[in-house]
């Protein structure tokens, strides 16, 4: 367990710090702002999941760059114990789908960023809050 802590800690020592992860990757930032305009509600639901559940969203995304050609639903038949999960997939499956594309565009930044814990939560709340952008465009 220790050994596995340090692990996790030594990783996201190496890793960019998230504050600068948006200028070292700067494609890969904005194709991320793009998609969470598109999909204010996923994202919204998809940075809170990672807030709560960040070893699942790094097991989701970890397996999306394993697995290039495949859809969402094929993750979440290994992982039907995962009930928020469900409740994501069932109103969000296509904009899921359309953030592993992005996760799959760049796999240099997406490793970069995910190797911060919760790094999703931490978009959401810095670089584009979903709430903000959806009210905005109403």
């Amino acid at each position: 367990m220790i050994r596995a802590l340090a692990a996790s800690f030594a990783i996201a020592a190496a890793a960019t710090p998230l504050p600068q992860w948006k200028d070292q990757h700067s494609e890969a930032a904005q194709a991320l702002q793009k998609w969470v305009q598109k999909n204010p509600d996923a994202a919204r639901r998809l940075f809170a999941w990672d807030g709560a559940h960040p070893e699942r969203t790094k097991a989701l995304v970890d397996w999306a760059l394993d697995k290039p050609r495949e859809d969402v639903v094929a993750f979440h038949t290994k992982h039907q114990d995962w009930p928020e999960f469900q409740e994501l997939l069932d109103k969000h499956r296509n904009a899921l789908n359309d953030f592993l594309a992005w996760a799959r565009q760049d796999p240099d930044a997406t490793k970069d960023l995910m190797n911060h814990p919760r790094a999703l939560e931490w978009v959401g709340k810095h670089l584009y809050p979903a709430r903000a952008r959806q009210a905005r465009t109403r």
